[in-house]
């Protein structure tokens, strides 16, 4: 399992940048994302920075203080704006590398099955669809579908 930093951003005003989230590929950033653009969301306008796993991995000691003082400067460089506040978040275990690519586990002879994050591809969007298919596999087995 991999390490993750994440900072969650709040400004007192929508920031104009032309677009709600973008992959970076360079620097310690590997994803951002206006969070407060999400359907369904209003208020506050919130970033979400999330830090490559192998930086991130580099920086799993350091103080929440100076993770957050790179992280935010990464921003800027890509036309953020400092925020009004900030809270930073060090996940231990964020990601399996490798992600195994598969949908799911499942052991017919016990009707018994695993699924989540750590399966098809090591994102939330992978343990989603990890769940449906092992709940598909489940319904299958049980000869309701």
């Amino acid at each position: 399992m991999r390490g993750s930093w994440a900072l969650m951003l709040r400004f007192a005003k929508p920031l104009e940048l032309p677009f709600d989230a973008a992959f970076v590929n360079q620097g310690p950033l590997r994803w951002i994302a206006r969070d407060s653009s999400k359907p369904g969301r209003s208020g506050t306008e919130t970033w979400l920075l999330h830090a490559s796993a192998e930086w991130s991995e580099a920086h799993l000691a350091e103080d929440a203080d100076n993770v957050a003082a790179i992280l935010l400067h990464a921003f800027e460089q890509l036309g953020g704006a400092s925020p009004q506040a900030w809270t930073a978040h060090r996940w231990l275990y964020a990601d399996s590398e490798p992600a195994l690519d598969i949908a799911y586990a499942w052991q017919a002879e016990y009707s018994l099955g695993l699924c989540g994050d750590w399966l098809n591809g090591g994102k939330v969007e992978g343990a989603w669809l990890s769940g449906r298919a092992l709940a598909q596999q489940l319904v299958h087995s049980l000869g309701l579908g």
